[in-house]
């Protein structure tokens, strides 16, 4: 990561209801601990 210089996925999810970017997604991967993520519009 620091040292090595590799990319690691820092969090990964997945959002169900469509293609709307607006929304709540599920963590499935990643270092970051945090759940979930909310996408709102503008």
């Amino acid at each position: 990561m620091f040292v090595t210089n590799t990319t690691v996925i820092v969090w990964s999810g997945v959002k169900t209801g469509g293609n709307d970017p607006v929304g709540v997604y599920n963590r499935v991967s990643g270092c970051d601990p945090t759940a979930t993520l909310s996408v709102e519009a503008l």
